[in-house]
């Protein structure tokens, strides 16, 4: 064999390998396979494994992570409903769950996470531009919450991700904020609204607490009256029932009833200091000087 054949040989060798190892393709089990021929997609898709395929120009296999995706930065500055500035920066999850949408449409990752970007950045700007500036970043107590916006962005995102073959499986809002320039006197404002609203609470709470005082003043006195009232009906049933006890007693022995009471008088009015003038007749003195005793019992 000459020379030149022997070159021929090697170079057809080499052809015949490079055929062979372009004929054969791998399909990782986190892709899917997409095959064309001559530009136009051959379906079914390709499941992992080792398959088969024209050498190239004819064919060309496309390989589709079917792996969940996060797409982050996604900032923008927007205009809100009261033409003010706000900064938003959100994110969102996405996978392909029809490869051969996907390829016919976007083909690479790159192209998906670009029109996903742009996707998100409209949707997020529809939103937005919806609502006024306090939804976003609150002056006040009050803001709408987070969850509420990022269904409203979905809600337009995966519909026209849907044509593309990817499912948006979630969106979401990282941050909210004011551009740098527009910060202090939007702060200085805010500060402004939390002293004024606390002043509120303030003065809410002390006119709160005045009408507890009031009330309570009230039920002290009502129980007080309540209370006092009480004490002189059963004062007066214990003195009617002092005073039926004392004239049943009075009635029994009218002089030893008479003899008990000089004696609480005598307790009452004299001591070892006193000096008493009395006539001879005075009943007090009919049982000091012994003859107004009562008789010795038989």
């Amino acid at each position: 064999m000459t020379r030149g054949r022997r070159i021929v040989s090697v170079i057809v060798v080499l052809l015949l390998a490079i055929l062979v190892y372009d004929s054969i393709y791998t399909v990782d089990e986190s892709e899917q396979g997409v095959l064309t021929h001559f530009g136009k997609i051959a379906p079914p898709v390709k499941e992992p494994g080792l398959h088969f395929k024209f050498p190239w120009p004819v064919s060309k296999v496309y390989k589709v992570d079917r792996r969940i995706h996060p797409l982050t930065n996604l900032s923008q500055e927007f205009i809100t409903e009261d033409q003010k500035n706000v900064l938003v920066d959100g994110y969102l999850l996405w996978r392909v769950v029809d490869p051969i949408r996907y390829v016919k449409s976007i083909r690479t990752e790159v192209r998906a996470v670009e029109r996903l970007s742009d996707l998100y950045r409209s949707s997020a700007g529809i939103v937005v531009s919806n609502k006024p500036r306090e939804v976003f970043v609150s002056i006040g107590l009050e803001h709408q919450d987070v969850s509420l916006i990022s269904g409203e962005i979905l809600d337009l995102v995966k519909p026209i991700a849907g044509d593309y073959g990817i499912d948006v499986m979630k969106v979401g809002i990282v941050e909210y904020t004011l551009p740098p320039e527009n910060r202090p006197s939007v702060i200085q404002r805010m500060i402004s609204e939390r002293a004024r609203i606390a002043a509120r609470y303030r003065s809410e709470g002390e006119e709160q607490a005045i009408r507890i005082e009031a009330f309570a003043i009230h039920e002290h006195e009502k129980l007080m009256a309540t209370a006092h009232a009480e004490a002189t009906i059963i004062l007066g049933e214990a003195e009617a029932e002092a005073m039926t006890t004392l004239a049943a007693a009075y009635s029994e022995d009218p002089d030893f009833y008479k003899f008990i009471r000089a004696l609480d008088s005598y307790d009452a009015i004299i001591d070892r200091n006193t000096t008493l003038i009395l006539p001879a007749d005075s009943e007090l003195f009919r049982y000091l000087d012994g003859d107004g005793m009562l008789p010795a019992p038989e």
